[in-house]
Protein backbone atom coordinates (compact mmCIF):
# COMPACT_ATOMS: atom_id res chain seq x y z
CA UNK A 1 0.00 0.00 0.00
CA UNK A 2 1.22 3.47 -0.82
CA UNK A 3 0.92 6.14 2.04
CA UNK A 4 -1.67 8.75 0.51
CA UNK A 5 -3.14 12.17 1.76
CA UNK A 6 -6.18 12.58 2.77
CA UNK A 7 -8.70 14.16 0.10
CA UNK A 8 -8.55 17.52 0.31
CA UNK A 9 -5.57 17.34 2.96
CA UNK A 10 -3.11 19.27 0.91
CA UNK A 11 -4.17 20.74 -2.04
CA UNK A 12 -1.46 21.48 -5.22
CA UNK A 13 -1.59 23.77 -8.46
CA UNK A 14 0.67 22.07 -11.33
CA UNK A 15 0.96 25.28 -13.09
CA UNK A 16 3.69 27.16 -11.13
CA UNK A 17 5.11 23.66 -10.31
CA UNK A 18 5.78 23.18 -14.03
CA UNK A 19 6.92 26.82 -14.41
CA UNK A 20 9.91 25.87 -12.60
CA UNK A 21 9.75 22.70 -13.93
CA UNK A 22 9.96 23.76 -17.50
CA UNK A 23 12.24 26.42 -16.72
CA UNK A 24 14.83 23.90 -15.30
CA UNK A 25 14.30 21.35 -17.90
CA UNK A 26 15.56 24.41 -20.49
CA UNK A 27 18.45 24.62 -19.28
CA UNK A 28 19.32 20.61 -19.81
CA UNK A 29 17.87 20.49 -22.94
CA UNK A 30 18.42 23.41 -25.51
CA UNK A 31 15.83 21.94 -28.32
CA UNK A 32 13.40 22.18 -25.45
CA UNK A 33 11.06 24.70 -26.62
CA UNK A 34 6.67 25.62 -25.60
CA UNK A 35 4.17 26.59 -28.22
CA UNK A 36 1.11 28.00 -26.72
CA UNK A 37 -2.13 29.71 -28.01
CA UNK A 38 -2.30 32.91 -25.73
CA UNK A 39 -1.80 30.06 -22.92
CA UNK A 40 1.43 30.48 -21.09
CA UNK A 41 0.87 34.11 -19.59
CA UNK A 42 -1.77 32.75 -17.23
CA UNK A 43 0.41 29.51 -16.35
CA UNK A 44 4.43 29.57 -17.08
CA UNK A 45 5.09 33.49 -16.68
CA UNK A 46 8.36 32.98 -15.18
CA UNK A 47 9.01 31.44 -17.29
CA UNK A 48 7.98 33.65 -19.78
CA UNK A 49 10.26 36.13 -18.41
CA UNK A 50 13.13 33.78 -18.28
CA UNK A 51 12.95 31.72 -21.33
CA UNK A 52 11.35 34.22 -23.97
CA UNK A 53 13.79 32.72 -26.69
CA UNK A 54 12.20 29.14 -25.96
CA UNK A 55 8.31 30.65 -25.72
CA UNK A 56 6.36 30.78 -28.92
CA UNK A 57 2.94 32.75 -28.80
CA UNK A 58 0.61 31.77 -31.60
CA UNK A 59 -2.59 33.80 -30.49
CA UNK A 60 -5.63 32.25 -30.18
CA UNK A 61 -4.82 29.83 -32.85
CA UNK A 62 -4.93 25.81 -31.63
CA UNK A 63 -4.68 24.71 -35.16
CA UNK A 64 -1.78 27.06 -35.91
CA UNK A 65 0.20 25.74 -32.54
CA UNK A 66 -0.19 22.20 -33.60
CA UNK A 67 1.42 22.82 -37.42
CA UNK A 68 4.39 25.29 -35.85
CA UNK A 69 5.14 22.63 -33.21
CA UNK A 70 5.03 19.97 -35.71
CA UNK A 71 7.87 22.16 -37.92
CA UNK A 72 9.89 22.28 -35.36
CA UNK A 73 10.03 18.83 -34.00
CA UNK A 74 10.59 18.39 -37.69
CA UNK A 75 13.80 20.81 -37.41
CA UNK A 76 14.95 18.58 -34.27
CA UNK A 77 13.12 20.65 -31.70
CA UNK A 78 11.35 18.88 -28.79
CA UNK A 79 8.23 21.25 -29.06
CA UNK A 80 5.62 21.54 -26.06
CA UNK A 81 2.33 22.63 -27.04
CA UNK A 82 0.12 24.33 -23.64
CA UNK A 83 -3.50 24.98 -24.18
CA UNK A 84 -6.55 24.24 -23.05
CA UNK A 85 -7.72 20.67 -23.62
CA UNK A 86 -11.74 20.80 -25.21
CA UNK A 87 -9.83 23.52 -27.82
CA UNK A 88 -6.85 22.06 -28.22
CA UNK A 89 -8.30 18.09 -28.85
CA UNK A 90 -11.32 19.53 -31.28
CA UNK A 91 -10.49 22.89 -32.77
CA UNK A 92 -7.37 21.15 -33.84
CA UNK A 93 -7.89 17.43 -34.34
CA UNK A 94 -6.94 16.94 -38.49
CA UNK A 95 -3.80 18.98 -37.74
CA UNK A 96 -2.45 16.53 -34.42
CA UNK A 97 -4.32 13.45 -36.62
CA UNK A 98 -2.06 14.70 -39.71
CA UNK A 99 0.56 16.47 -39.01
CA UNK A 100 1.47 14.91 -35.68
CA UNK A 101 -0.18 11.43 -35.54
CA UNK A 102 0.72 10.74 -39.55
CA UNK A 103 4.18 12.18 -39.43
CA UNK A 104 4.88 10.62 -35.59
CA UNK A 105 6.37 13.90 -34.49
CA UNK A 106 7.78 14.59 -31.76
CA UNK A 107 5.69 17.13 -30.25
CA UNK A 108 4.31 16.99 -26.82
CA UNK A 109 1.17 18.40 -25.54
CA UNK A 110 -0.04 19.56 -22.34
CA UNK A 111 -3.68 20.07 -21.54
CA UNK A 112 -5.18 21.68 -19.35
CA UNK A 113 -9.01 22.69 -17.95
CA UNK A 114 -9.68 18.72 -18.49
CA UNK A 115 -13.25 17.23 -17.93
CA UNK A 116 -15.89 19.69 -16.22
CA UNK A 117 -13.15 21.56 -14.37
CA UNK A 118 -14.56 24.95 -15.60
CA UNK A 119 -17.35 24.26 -14.41
CA UNK A 120 -18.18 28.07 -14.15
CA UNK A 121 -17.73 28.77 -18.11
CA UNK A 122 -20.21 25.64 -19.19
CA UNK A 123 -20.23 22.77 -21.55
CA UNK A 124 -18.61 24.77 -24.59
CA UNK A 125 -15.15 24.87 -22.49
CA UNK A 126 -15.28 21.34 -20.91
CA UNK A 127 -13.02 18.85 -22.18
CA UNK A 128 -15.47 15.62 -22.02
CA UNK A 129 -14.04 13.76 -25.21
CA UNK A 130 -10.70 14.68 -25.69
CA UNK A 131 -9.52 11.05 -24.92
CA UNK A 132 -11.41 9.17 -26.88
CA UNK A 133 -10.83 11.79 -30.28
CA UNK A 134 -6.85 11.85 -28.98
CA UNK A 135 -6.74 8.03 -28.12
CA UNK A 136 -7.37 7.11 -31.25
CA UNK A 137 -4.23 8.27 -33.37
CA UNK A 138 -1.65 6.16 -34.12
CA UNK A 139 1.39 6.58 -32.52
CA UNK A 140 -0.06 8.88 -29.52
CA UNK A 141 0.74 8.53 -26.34
CA UNK A 142 -1.90 9.68 -23.84
CA UNK A 143 -1.31 10.54 -19.65
CA UNK A 144 -3.98 11.18 -17.28
CA UNK A 145 -1.48 12.16 -13.94
CA UNK A 146 -3.45 11.17 -10.67
CA UNK A 147 -2.25 14.56 -9.17
CA UNK A 148 -0.20 17.93 -9.65
CA UNK A 149 2.55 16.54 -8.64
CA UNK A 150 2.35 13.20 -11.14
CA UNK A 151 2.34 16.00 -13.95
CA UNK A 152 5.89 16.57 -13.24
CA UNK A 153 6.66 12.94 -14.21
CA UNK A 154 4.73 12.71 -16.54
CA UNK A 155 6.11 15.83 -18.21
CA UNK A 156 9.76 14.50 -17.63
CA UNK A 157 8.54 10.37 -18.89
CA UNK A 158 7.14 12.29 -21.98
CA UNK A 159 10.30 14.44 -22.95
CA UNK A 160 12.67 11.97 -22.91
CA UNK A 161 10.64 9.31 -25.32
CA UNK A 162 10.01 10.01 -28.94
CA UNK A 163 7.16 10.15 -30.33
CA UNK A 164 4.02 12.51 -29.47
CA UNK A 165 2.46 12.42 -26.11
CA UNK A 166 -0.50 13.68 -24.92
CA UNK A 167 -0.68 15.08 -21.18
CA UNK A 168 -4.10 15.66 -19.64
CA UNK A 169 -3.31 17.35 -16.47
CA UNK A 170 -6.44 18.56 -15.24
CA UNK A 171 -7.45 22.02 -14.42
CA UNK A 172 -3.81 23.12 -13.10
CA UNK A 173 -5.20 24.76 -9.97
CA UNK A 174 -5.17 23.73 -6.44
CA UNK A 175 -6.45 19.87 -6.67
CA UNK A 176 -6.00 17.52 -3.87
CA UNK A 177 -2.28 15.91 -3.94
CA UNK A 178 -2.56 11.94 -3.84
CA UNK A 179 0.86 10.45 -2.82
CA UNK A 180 2.80 11.06 0.75
CA UNK A 181 5.85 8.93 -0.96
CA UNK A 182 7.86 8.49 -4.03
CA UNK A 183 6.57 5.57 -6.04
CA UNK A 184 7.61 4.86 -9.50
CA UNK A 185 6.07 6.23 -12.80
CA UNK A 186 6.10 3.68 -15.74
CA UNK A 187 4.20 5.26 -19.00
CA UNK A 188 2.04 2.43 -19.67
CA UNK A 189 2.17 0.90 -16.63
CA UNK A 190 -0.78 1.74 -13.43
CA UNK A 191 -0.26 2.32 -9.88
CA UNK A 192 -1.56 0.28 -7.35
CA UNK A 193 -2.23 2.03 -4.28
CA UNK A 194 -4.16 0.32 -2.23
CA UNK A 195 -4.66 -3.72 -2.11
CA UNK A 196 -8.23 -5.37 -1.80
CA UNK A 197 -10.05 -8.47 -2.79
CA UNK A 198 -13.63 -7.29 -2.86
CA UNK A 199 -13.81 -5.14 -5.92
CA UNK A 200 -11.12 -3.18 -7.71
CA UNK A 201 -11.55 1.26 -8.22
CA UNK A 202 -9.43 1.88 -11.37
CA UNK A 203 -9.01 5.80 -11.29
CA UNK A 204 -7.46 8.39 -14.05
CA UNK A 205 -6.73 11.78 -13.69
CA UNK A 206 -8.35 13.84 -10.85
CA UNK A 207 -10.32 11.08 -10.29
CA UNK A 208 -7.85 9.11 -8.73
CA UNK A 209 -7.87 11.26 -5.36
CA UNK A 210 -11.56 10.36 -5.06
CA UNK A 211 -11.21 6.75 -5.82
CA UNK A 212 -9.13 6.85 -2.79
CA UNK A 213 -10.84 8.69 -0.33
CA UNK A 214 -13.95 6.43 -1.11
CA UNK A 215 -11.94 2.98 -0.79
CA UNK A 216 -11.04 4.43 2.82
CA UNK A 217 -14.74 4.91 3.65
CA UNK A 218 -15.13 1.69 2.41
CA UNK A 219 -12.46 0.45 4.36
CA UNK A 220 -13.77 1.47 7.29
CA UNK A 221 -17.30 -0.60 6.89
CA UNK A 222 -15.11 -3.63 6.23
CA UNK A 223 -14.95 -3.59 2.53
CA UNK A 224 -11.51 -3.98 1.02
CA UNK A 225 -11.15 -2.58 -2.51
CA UNK A 226 -8.22 -2.32 -4.80
CA UNK A 227 -7.16 1.19 -5.81
CA UNK A 228 -5.11 1.37 -9.51
CA UNK A 229 -4.31 5.04 -11.06
CA UNK A 230 -4.25 3.83 -14.81
CA UNK A 231 -2.46 7.10 -15.10
CA UNK A 232 -1.75 6.21 -18.80
CA UNK A 233 -4.76 5.68 -21.10
CA UNK A 234 -3.00 4.40 -24.23
CA UNK A 235 -1.16 2.01 -23.82
CA UNK A 236 -3.37 1.05 -21.57
CA UNK A 237 -2.24 -1.30 -18.93
CA UNK A 238 -3.73 -4.62 -20.03
CA UNK A 239 -2.02 -7.09 -17.85
CA UNK A 240 -2.82 -5.03 -13.98
CA UNK A 241 -6.66 -4.63 -15.55
CA UNK A 242 -6.62 -8.81 -16.88
CA UNK A 243 -5.27 -9.44 -13.04
CA UNK A 244 -8.00 -7.13 -11.20
CA UNK A 245 -10.73 -8.90 -13.63
CA UNK A 246 -9.38 -12.35 -12.16
CA UNK A 247 -8.88 -11.19 -8.59
CA UNK A 248 -11.93 -9.62 -7.64
CA UNK A 249 -14.80 -10.38 -10.54
CA UNK A 250 -16.04 -6.33 -10.49
CA UNK A 251 -14.00 -3.45 -11.38
CA UNK A 252 -15.65 0.43 -10.87
CA UNK A 253 -13.99 2.61 -13.64
CA UNK A 254 -13.90 6.71 -12.59
CA UNK A 255 -13.04 9.33 -14.93
CA UNK A 256 -13.96 12.76 -15.50
CA UNK A 257 -14.77 12.53 -19.33
CA UNK A 258 -17.81 11.28 -20.75
CA UNK A 259 -18.05 7.58 -19.52
CA UNK A 260 -19.47 5.84 -22.84
CA UNK A 261 -16.18 6.30 -25.03
CA UNK A 262 -13.26 6.90 -22.33
CA UNK A 263 -11.24 5.25 -20.06
CA UNK A 264 -13.70 2.75 -18.89
CA UNK A 265 -15.14 1.66 -21.76
CA UNK A 266 -10.93 0.59 -22.82
CA UNK A 267 -11.42 -1.26 -19.74
CA UNK A 268 -14.49 -3.35 -20.86
CA UNK A 269 -12.93 -3.81 -23.70
CA UNK A 270 -9.73 -5.46 -22.72
CA UNK A 271 -12.25 -7.75 -20.38
CA UNK A 272 -14.54 -8.60 -22.88
CA UNK A 273 -12.00 -9.65 -25.41
CA UNK A 274 -10.55 -11.79 -22.25
CA UNK A 275 -13.16 -13.64 -21.58
CA UNK A 276 -13.00 -13.78 -17.84
CA UNK A 277 -16.18 -12.85 -16.21
CA UNK A 278 -16.28 -9.55 -14.71
CA UNK A 279 -18.73 -6.90 -13.57
CA UNK A 280 -18.11 -3.56 -14.73
CA UNK A 281 -19.30 -0.63 -13.81
CA UNK A 282 -18.10 2.31 -15.49
CA UNK A 283 -18.72 5.92 -13.93
CA UNK A 284 -18.32 9.48 -15.55
CA UNK A 285 -20.00 12.40 -17.42
CA UNK A 286 -23.27 10.92 -18.44
CA UNK A 287 -24.52 11.34 -22.08
CA UNK A 288 -25.31 14.90 -22.38
CA UNK A 289 -24.04 18.35 -22.38
CA UNK A 290 -23.68 18.98 -18.16
CA UNK A 291 -24.81 22.86 -16.75
CA UNK A 292 -22.59 25.13 -15.15
CA UNK A 293 -21.37 24.56 -11.14
CA UNK A 294 -18.28 24.50 -9.11
CA UNK A 295 -16.29 20.99 -9.65
CA UNK A 296 -17.66 19.61 -6.57
CA UNK A 297 -21.24 20.59 -7.72
CA UNK A 298 -20.86 18.97 -10.73
CA UNK A 299 -19.75 15.83 -9.46
CA UNK A 300 -22.88 15.98 -7.34
CA UNK A 301 -25.01 16.77 -10.01
CA UNK A 302 -23.46 13.79 -12.34
CA UNK A 303 -22.73 11.25 -10.10
CA UNK A 304 -19.55 10.58 -9.98
CA UNK A 305 -17.89 11.96 -6.71
CA UNK A 306 -16.31 9.60 -3.80
CA UNK A 307 -20.44 8.86 -2.29
CA UNK A 308 -20.90 7.75 -5.65
CA UNK A 309 -18.03 5.41 -5.84
CA UNK A 310 -19.13 4.07 -2.47
CA UNK A 311 -22.68 3.46 -3.71
CA UNK A 312 -21.13 1.41 -6.98
CA UNK A 313 -19.28 -0.93 -4.99
CA UNK A 314 -21.94 -1.50 -2.84
CA UNK A 315 -24.20 -2.37 -5.48
CA UNK A 316 -21.52 -4.46 -7.37
CA UNK A 317 -21.45 -6.78 -3.47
Amino acid sequence: MIKTYELGEYIRSARPIMDEVLIEYTKKNDKFCLVSPDMTRAAFPQFMEKCSDKNFNVGIAETSAVDIASGLSHEGFVPFIYGMSAFLSMRSFEAIRTNVGYQNHNVKFLACNTGVSLGMLGSTHYAMEDLALISSIPNMTVICPGDPDQTVKAFYAAAEMEGPVYIRMANGRNESAVYKEDYEFKIGKGITIMEGDDCAIVATGIMVAYAVDAAKKLKKEGINVTVVDMHTIKPLDEELILKLAKKTGKIVTVEDHFKSCGMGTKVCGVIAESGIPCKVKRMGIPDMYPGFGTFADMLTNLGYGSDDIIASVKAML
